[in-house]
């Protein structure tokens, strides 16, 4: 239960941060605020692209907390120069498959495969804000409407370009809000890790007392 409390607390501190009243907003869809591309995959049967020039960023590399994984994949030059190229400060996101929705944020150049769309910001665009208004309720209900109802969900890149996002009109506001929210998961994610251990340790004082009760071991 604790645990559950602590994902809802964050989702409603999400929801909470793009809505506060004390901000002057503007109303904006993710193509206004930078160029949205689509990654691709070079060639895999040309073993010659890939290598370790560039990290390759597939769906599974994206953690919970937003960061990538960067070494599991990679392409050489070769196989950067026939793939998109997303600089640093770009925000991700699955739009393909079981696990449309989940966003990231990349703090170095990266390629990545087909199922996943990008926003490469523009000048005075945090592509950290934008990854946290990814994550929002509203904005991953958008997503899950535009995807369809089909067996494999897909929300292509016409569609994903066109959501709705807010950006205070003070860009100074975007880092406030990243910093309160960093700052929160990282309590959040604290105080889960300790619910997490304690469910450990008493799973195994169940299997412990089971164990004396069935030996006869309890008085």
């Amino acid at each position: 239960a604790n645990l559950q409390n602590a994902r809802e607390l964050f989702s409603s501190a999400l929801h909470v941060a793009f809505v506060d009243d004390s901000i002057s907003w503007n109303d904006a869809v993710l193509a206004d605020l930078g160029s949205v591309v689509t990654g691709s995959t070079p060639k895999t049967s040309d073993k010659g692209n890939l290598g370790d020039n560039l990290p390759f960023v597939k769906p599974g590399d994206f953690l919970p907390d937003g960061s990538l994984v960067y070494d599991n994949h990679g392409l050489s030059e070769k196989g950067a120069s026939v793939s998109r190229v997303f600089p640093a400060g770009s925000a991700l996101m699955v739009c393909i498959g079981a696990t449309i929705g989940k966003a990231g944020y990349s703090d170095r150049p990266i390629a990545t495969n087909q199922q996943i769309n990008a926003v490469v910001p523009k000048d005075g665009i945090s592509g950290e804000y934008l990854y946290y208004q990814m994550l929002t309720p509203e904005f991953q209900a958008d997503v899950m409407r535009g995807s369809g109802q089909a067996t494999l969900p897909i929300i292509n890149k016409g569609k994903w370009s066109k959501l709705n996002v807010r950006v205070p009109s003070d860009p100074t506001k975007q880092t406030q809000i990243v910093d309160k929210l960093s700052s929160l998961r990282a309590q959040i994610d604290a105080a889960s890790a300790q619910y997490k251990a304690q469910i450990v340790d008493l799973h195994d004082l169940r299997q412990s007392l089971l164990q004396k009760a069935f030996a006869g071991e309890l008085t």
